[in-house]
């Protein structure tokens, strides 16, 4: 997967969160193209939300049953770039272009998306808690 990014430097004391973000994309795209829930779960807040360009919103579990289990989009490939992340006190904001190839139905698409996306901090790692997508213009 390739991905360009830069950080944008919050004043914290503590290192930059972007390389673990980026880390965390990485695996999030490589699990949803090989359609691996465990492997996403993992990368995935407990309470995580999710509302995609359609605006449908999704928990934990309907998002790795729409977009890994139940094949209702298959991925062929993800890819991301433009990723920008801003770092708080315990969590991030990561602004990126997603580029998106799968299959609905019958239908193949490839888009490029924008999203967002908010990742906490629990003193140990990084967690994908939130995030929101739209067709990016």
């Amino acid at each position: 997967m390739s991905a360009c990014f830069r950080a944008i430097w919050s004043g914290s004391p503590r290192t930059v969160a972007v390389d673990e973000i980026q880390r965390i994309l990485t695996a999030k795209a490589d699990a949803v193209v090989r359609r691996a829930a465990d492997d996403l779960a993992a990368l995935l807040h407990p309470v995580f939300i999710y509302v995609n360009a359609g605006g449908k919103t999704f928990d934990k579990a309907g998002y790795l049953d729409t977009y890994s289990v139940s094949g209702k989009i298959i991925f062929t490939e993800q890819r991301f770039s433009g990723l920008e992340v801003k770092e708080f006190t315990d969590f991030a904001v990561a602004t990126l272009l997603v580029h998106d190839k799968f299959i609905m139905g019958e239908q193949d698409i490839s888009t490029t998306y924008r999203s967002l996306c908010v990742f906490s901090h629990d003193k140990r790692r990084w967690l994908w808690a939130a995030g929101q997508t739209m067709i990016a213009k």
